[in-house]
């Protein structure tokens, strides 16, 4: 056994050393019974990869798999999401593969509670995921036979169920040409196949009830009956055989038939007998770096696994099938199949004890969720009791000093894992070293580097623990300080608030107990919660409030109320004028390191005067004792009848004159700042 041990671990080391893989189990739950959920961090070629799998134990007795179709039939896509909330799904991922242009049935075989409701295509290298009525999982080709026998014993072959059009790989053949193709009432939408075709209802008994020459019926299939669409010699075959009364047999099935309780369908194989398989198929269209789901199995068939990759986000840029192939391997997969991916991979679940889904794997580009025909549900049909076993908090797993967290109670659940209703219970939270981190309410606030242990009481006596590491000053990339208001006067109060940003990319609030304040120009005392009293601006237009933290710096400008000041920001259309938002039709932007802003927003937001030669492309603007002209395209300008040099030019863009704002400002007596972390321009305009 040590030895088969060391073999795999030296494999898998194997695997990841040759693909550059970085993985990192971040999470494990139990979220239902049998059904736990395994979030990872993967780093293939230096790429970040959020997948999330759900582990399935096909051994526990209160799990149930079932296809679940978009709103309840094909034909009825619906997203993800609201599969799940339809049907009431503890977790619920997306399936099988669909034409996104025709009615929208899945393009392979499918058995819902033992029922066959789609036939595979005659599709080369299509595989499927199915489970057998012994809860064995089973990632095979399958195929489907069956015939139509006629009252007086001709038959013909029956090429498909409740498919759409499509064509054959290798022959080419069209799917609804010289073909019997049966549409069950399980295809909701009135529109089937090919509209052209000829169609036979028949009832529950196999009575044939009409014939429709040339063209479709023009309503959906009653419930508990049959269509059959035929054409060419198919046709032939009905008209010389079958008759309005006469009863037929439509028989059909899947190949091989292993007793199929759950089938679902998916694309190439992925993995085989633990080796990775080389993806061909329809590579054109399905390679590249994207969101990714697969299904994979044990070797014994008592495990699935299901993954689902997020892709092309912020946070998850994707796999390639090859990167899928490697790493449904590395969690345990003997054999694993490609489901549908791109825009179409989504999955929600319901956290351990939250009566509410989460969405844990998002679109890609964070686009709205695809509406697609098939998912895999997952139930627990295990007993509610209502009686609280156990409850769950969550929160940032590090804070950095300064930093106040906020922790939530997620929910609590039975001993069968069902949510139970909190609503009255109350909570206390601890923290087991306050000097570290201290709990105020349920925001935790980091004072010193260290570790605590958060725990959670709930007044039923269930408590929670997680621990929780308070890290140092250094984690702080830099500050950025804000205040609540630009101009003051004498005697006002403002709030100054200094968010730090991480190395981990995150921006926080910091705490005023950790920052230390100093005030240049106006004369003014800080609070122990950040708030500033200006006790005299000592006859200044402007003073400079300073906030640091260990070794970072930044700092903030405020004005006397005196002041007129204008902010835009670099590429946004709203600006403000003494804090009032305002909207100009195009936004400034920056050039050759210069900043250029439209010249009638500012002027008229400081009371200037514009006036505009067209003949001359002459741009004149008046404030109050200072005249300045400017000829588009031209460096050179005039300020009050002296020619002058700046080293840009003003442009058109967008039917606006721009002009470069720092020289134009200065010219007019406005002061000018630039903030380059925030892309703010300042105007201050004093009278």
């Amino acid at each position: 056994m040590k030895k088969i041990k060391l073999t795999y671990f030296v494999l898998v080391f194997l695997l990841i050393l040759n693909t550059n893989v970085y993985a990192k189990e971040v999470l494990r739950e139990e979220f239902s019974p049998g059904a736990t959920r395994v979030s990872h961090d993967v780093n293939y070629q230096n790429k970040k990869v959020r997948v999330e799998v759900i582990e399935l134990d096909l051994n526990n007795p209160y799990l149930n798999l079932k296809v679940i179709a978009g709103d309840g039939k094909y034909t009825q896509r619906a997203t993800v999401s609201s599969m799940a909330k339809r049907t009431n799904a503890e977790a619920l991922v997306n399936a099988d593969y669909f034409n996104m242009i025709l009615q929208g049935a899945p393009d392979n075989a499918s058995i819902i509670d033992g029922r066959l409701v789609s036939s595979p295509s005659v599709y080369t290298d299509r595989h499927t995921l199915g489970i057998t009525s012994d809860n064995r999982a089973i990632i095979d080709t399958t195929y489907f036979e069956g015939k139509v026998v006629a009252a007086n014993n001709a038959s013909y072959p029956i090429d498909g169920l409740n498919r759409s059009y499509y064509w054959y790989d290798g022959t080419g053949e069209y799917s609804h040409e010289n073909k019997i193709q049966v549409y069950n009432d399980f295809w909701a939408s009135a529109s089937r196949g090919e509209k052209k075709n000829s169609e036979v209802l028949v009832n529950s008994d196999g009575t044939v009830e009409a014939i429709s020459q040339g063209k479709n019926f023009n309503f959906p299939v009653p419930d508990g009956k049959q269509i059959l669409q035929v054409d060419g010699q198919a046709l032939n075959f009905i008209n010389a055989n079958v008759k309005v009364g006469d009863k037929i047999k439509v028989d059909y099935k899947i190949t091989p038939d292993y007793n199929f309780k759950f089938m679902v369908g998916g694309h190439a194989l992925l993995v085989n007998n633990g080796q990775a398989v080389k993806y061909t198929k329809d590579i054109n269209v399905l390679g590249g770096r994207r969101a990714r789901t697969a299904a994979g199995i044990s070797a014994d068939g008592k495990k699935i696994y299901l993954a689902a990759a997020e892709g092309r986000t912020s946070r998850s840029a994707g796999l390639t099938l090859g990167e899928l192939s490697d790493f449904m391997i590395s969690i345990g997969c003997n054999k694993a199949v490609n489901l549908d991916g791109g825009g179409s991979t989504a999955m929600v679940l319901k956290e351990l004890g939250s009566p509410e889904r989460t969405r844990v794997i998002n679109p890609e580009k964070n686009s709205a969720e695809r509406k697609v025909v098939s998912g895999i549900g997952i139930f627990n049909t295990a007993p509610v009791t209502g009686v609280p076993k156990g409850i769950k908090f969550k929160g940032p797993d590090s804070i950095v000093v300064g930093e106040s967290a906020l922790y939530t109670v997620v929910g609590a659940w039975d001993e069968n894992l069902h949510p139970v209703d909190t609503s009255s219970w109350t909570y206390q939270y601890n923290s087991s070293n306050p000097e570290s981190a201290s709990f105020f309410e349920s925001y935790l606030l980091g004072l010193t580097p260290g570790s605590i242990t958060a725990t959670l009481s709930a007044s039923n006596g269930l408590t929670a623990t997680k621990e929780i590491t308070v890290k140092g000053f250094d984690e702080i990339v830099k500050l950025n300080a804000k205040v609540d208001k630009k101009r003051i006067s004498d005697g006002e109060t403002l709030n100054v608030t200094t968010e730090a940003t991480l190395k981990d990319g995150r921006t926080v609030v910091l705490s005023p107990k950790v920052l230390s304040y100093s005030l240049d120009g106006f004369v003014g005392n800080f609070d122990e919660n950040g708030n500033l009293v200006i006790t005299s601006t000592a006859d200044l237009y402007k003073a400079n409030i300073n906030v640091s933290v260990g070794d970072k710096t930044t700092s903030t400008t405020i004005y006397d109320a005196s002041a007129k000041v204008i902010e835009m920001t670099i590429d946004k259309k709203q600006y403000s004028i003494n804090s009032e938002k305002q909207k100009m039709d195009t936004a400034p932007f920056i050039k050759d390191s210069r900043t250029l802003v439209p010249v009638r927003f500012v002027a008229e937001a400081i009371g200037a005067q514009v006036e505009w030669n067209e003949e001359e492309q002459l741009v004149k603007i008046t404030n109050g004792e200072n005249i300045l002209t400017l000829k588009i395209g031209e460096n050179s300008y005039n300020l009050n009848g002296k020619d002058l040099e700046m080293d840009t030019q003003s442009i058109i863009k967008d039917s606006r004159t721009f002009i470069p704002i720092r020289f134009v400002a200065e010219a007019l007596g406005l002061n000018v700042e630039y903030n380059d972390s925030t892309r703010t321009v300042t105007l201050i305009d004093i009278k």
